[in-house]
């Protein structure tokens, strides 16, 4: 396997500058949002305009595989946005380890997404800032949900 290296500024394009197919380097992992804010659908971009990312039938969403496809069709519209890692895998090897993954299935929000994905090819480990999040979003909750019962039900008590 390869060490990870430290990671320079990539392709010169700043926060201000809306980043251009030309700003990336293959085996970049690139992302666009969708559902306006709620969601981004995460790929590695594979050069000539075209990227390996997981996606399933048209329309359906169903029996997700890892494909590659027009840069066009990944962002959908959306603008194209990049991550950037302290420490990733050479590009080189980020390409080689999608290439290896075309037409692979297995998809599972939870645990084998397409940010999962793209940040295991980029890195090495298989991480969704959106499943963390989420997760944590559905404790927050939960904890919200179960001490305002507690706390009625003490109330209640006090009360009777």
């Amino acid at each position: 396997m390869f060490k990870q290296i430290k990671s320079e500024t990539r392709g010169g394009a700043s926060r201000r500058k809306r980043l251009t197919e030309e700003d990336l380097i293959r085996g970049d992992h690139i992302y666009v949002r969708r559902g306006g804010l709620l969601y981004s659908h995460h790929g590695i971009y594979a050069g000539e305009g075209t990227v390996i990312h997981f996606k399933g039938e048209d329309q359906k969403k169903r029996d997700p595989a890892v494909i590659m496809t027009e840069i066009e069709n990944f962002l959908n519209g959306g603008k194209l946005r990049r991550r950037n890692y302290k420490e990733r895998l050479p590009d080189f090897e980020s390409l080689r380890i999608a290439r290896e993954h075309l037409s692979k299935k297995g998809y599972s929000l939870r645990v084998n997404n397409c940010e999962h994905f793209a940040t295991y090819c980029a890195t090495g480990k298989k991480k969704s800032k959106q499943v963390r999040r989420a997760a944590g979003s559905i404790f927050t909750i939960t904890l919200v949900a179960t001490g305002s019962f507690i706390l009625k039900a003490i109330t209640r008590k006090k009360e009777g």
